[in-house]
């Protein structure tokens, strides 16, 4: 598969060390190069989700994997968004279905209302003090 040889490469040279694995620093710094900036955190999330060996670190066949997720939440995502440049919340809880989380709607649209309360107090109180 020639996606395969790009992964490949591309993970290649994000392993600078040439140790068969990449640590989330490098992930980190990797995305941050193709304008994809998550957080520390974020990143090392990704690899404890696909770290199947438990070593702390993503090899490549765990990239692969990582990878194939990623592409999947961008084309579900992408297919949602219908040009808008945002989802309402509907198209969020349709795509996270499509990705394959299986998901209880009432408590998916609580999350949402009570994050939309924050995010509503927060700019209030940005903007009135």
């Amino acid at each position: 598969m020639e996606n395969t040889a790009v992964l490949r490469e591309w993970f290649d040279r994000v392993d600078s060390e040439k140790t068969g694995s990449i640590a989330a620093a490098q992930l980190k710094h990797a995305f941050a190069v193709g304008n994809l900036d998550f957080s520390l955190s974020v990143v090392q999330q990704m690899i404890r989700m696909y770290d199947f060996d438990r070593t702390g670190t993503m090899s490549f066949e765990e990239f692969v994997e990582l990878n194939k997720f990623l592409l999947k939440v961008q084309h579900a995502f992408s297919d949602l968004e219908r040009g808008r440049g945002y989802l309402v919340p509907d198209n969020v809880y349709e795509a996270l279905v499509k990705i394959g989380f299986s998901l209880d709607s009432p408590a998916f649209y609580t999350v949402c209302e009570v994050c939309t309360s924050i995010f509503y107090f927060k700019l209030k109180e940005i903007f009135l003090t």
